[in-house]
């Protein structure tokens, strides 16, 4: 079982002492509170981040810029985990030295600055409080659950500590390329029950085109195509026609930049996805397994791509994550059924196992061929594994056959003198 801790702190080894005393300080208002020591492998911070219910970056302009944060930034952000950026330095010199994900992670987060430690006590004190309050509130039984709502809730009620230069960390969208404040399906589709994909596409990109190019950050593949093909496989799941109630369910709001700003966040959440699985291997394998506990499309999908790694035991740990985070999705089976022949064992192995788990009825017949051919003993036990937890005729034909030829193979068996 993962470690569970209330805080994780973030930071660069330079800020080993302010770390020290922020921690002391957190655990005197009874929080259990966790920070990397030199002894920790990169496997215990990983699940120690997954496992918080608050991430604490210490920014300052070498924890800017250091790759270990940015990697536990992405990692805490895919996990839901609330962040609370405390900053040692004013935003202004922060800002040129994030990358473009990081920045637009922490763009709506209210950040605390401590540039004293005069100040020290006054503004702990306050982020404190928040903390507690919040832990509070997000506790089975509770009447708020404000760490766990949606996939993109990140950040609190923590109320805005403001940088003395009044600096502004980032802003809602508010304009459109249109110039309107009316919402976006009510501008053009006002009083339509659905729309064709296409149309919605069209009109997404006329209003909105101009600020994902201006905004957003650079990816390696077309940025417009990019946001599209997230759209329509990830939000929409490749339907054709858009339906009032699926737009509406999406942006869980009726705000007028609903739908982009949820887009944003998704894009935001999409890259930190990226960032986490480009890890060293040892710690790839550690968070994929791990992701298995989020059904966030994003996460989906990219356990999917996880499939066609070169590294045949991220494959393999990919697909027992995807059976438990993809369960729901019918393409889910499709993508392991395309795995079940992989040339490495433990793919296939992993591949029966997770098929048995989903009990798909339409992957019987590949997991019996497993079970009839493969090779290796051990993926043969695998897929007779995975058909005795298929709730199939086919599948029940096949174990009664196992039965009768374990029995009449027993009968043969010379008995001993």
């Amino acid at each position: 079982m993962a470690p569970s801790y209330d805080v994780v702190i973030g930071y660069h080894d330079s800020d080993i002492k302010f770390v020290e005393k922020v921690a002391a300080k957190l655990e005197k208002a009874d929080m259990s509170v966790w920070y990397k020591r030199k002894q920790d492998s990169q496997i215990q911070t990983t699940q120690c981040i997954m496992g918080c219910k608050i991430y604490l970056p210490i920014m300052s302009e070498l924890s800017a810029v250091d790759k270990a944060i940015q990697d536990e930034l992405a990692l805490a952000y895919i996990s839901n985990s609330a962040i609370y950026p405390l900053a040692q330095t004013r935003f202004r010199h922060l800002a040129p030295k994030l990358n473009g994900g990081a920045k637009l992670m922490l763009a709506k987060i209210n950040w605390c600055f401590v540039f004293n430690m005069e100040e020290f006590e006054s503004k702990l004190d306050s982020l404190t409080e928040c903390m507690k309050r919040d832990l509070q509130n997000a506790r089975p039984g509770s009447s708020s659950n404000s760490l766990s709502e949606a996939a993109f809730s990140h950040g609190l009620s923590l109320p805005h500590v403001p940088d003395p230069d009044a600096e502004e960390t980032g802003s809602e969208a508010t304009e459109s390329n249109t110039g309107s404040s009316s919402e976006f399906w009510d501008r053009h589709f006002q009083g339509q029950p659905q729309v064709s994909w296409a149309e919605f596409r069209d009109q997404f990109l006329h209003d909105y085109g101009q600020k994902i190019d201006k905004e957003l950050p650079d990816v390696k593949e077309d940025k417009l195509k990019f946001i599209v093909n997230l759209m329509c496989k990830d939000v929409f799941d490749m339907k054709k026609t858009i339906t009032k109630k699926m737009y509406d369910d999406f942006c869980a709001s009726d705000k007028p930049h609903a739908f982009f700003n949820r887009i944003r966040e998704y894009f935001v959440a999409y890259l930190s996805l990226r960032e986490v699985l480009s890890m060293d291997s040892s710690l790839r394998i550690s968070t994929i397994q791990s992701l298995g506990q989020f059904r966030f499309p994003a996460i989906v999908s990219g356990l999917s791509d996880m499939l066609k790694d070169d590294d045949p035991n991220v494959r393999a740990v990919a697909a027992i994550a995807l059976a438990h985070a993809g369960k729901d999705r019918p393409d889910t089976v499709d993508h392991l059924i395309g795995i079940i022949e992989d040339e490495d064992r433990l793919v296939r192995e992993s591949a029966c196992l997770s098929l048995g788990y989903l009990g798909s009825v339409r992957a019987v017949s590949y997991v019996v061929d497993r079970w009839r051919n493969d090779p290796i003993s051990t993926v043969r036990e695998a897929a007779e594994l995975a058909l005795s937890k298929m709730n199939a005729a086919e599948a029940q034909r096949c174990m009664k056959v196992t039965q009768v030829l374990s029995s009449e193979m027993s009968a043969l068996k010379p008995k001993p003198a």
